[in-house]
């Protein structure tokens, strides 16, 4: 899977997976809702339910703090993430790379 950032939009390839709205990970070109970030964390779909959080730099599972992966480390599986903030790197991590 090589996924490229460009222009609000998450692609594998040529075909679009996900788009970035405010603060909403949606599903392909649509608008159904795959996460939302708020406060450094990414939360299930519209609701409240916290997937993972980032704290110095390392994304970490639920509210906790135990280390599942490093932001630098998936900025460098995605082409063009330099605009893209932790806490959105850590929700396309938690939904297509976990």
């Amino acid at each position: 899977m090589k996924l490229e950032y460009r222009r609000e939009q998450l692609k594998d390839g040529s075909k679009t997976i996900a788009n970035i709205r405010g603060d909403k990970l949606r599903k392909g070109t649509g608008s159904s809702t795959l996460c939302n970030v708020r406060d450094d964390k990414v939360r299930r779909g519209t609701g409240t339910s916290t997937l993972c959080n980032v704290k110095n730099g390392d994304i970490r599972d639920g509210t906790g703090t135990s280390r599942k992966a490093k932001v630098r480390d998936v900025k460098r599986m995605i082409k063009g993430s330099e605009s893209l903030s932790d806490v959105f790197i850590a929700a396309i991590w938690q939904t297509f790379i976990r």
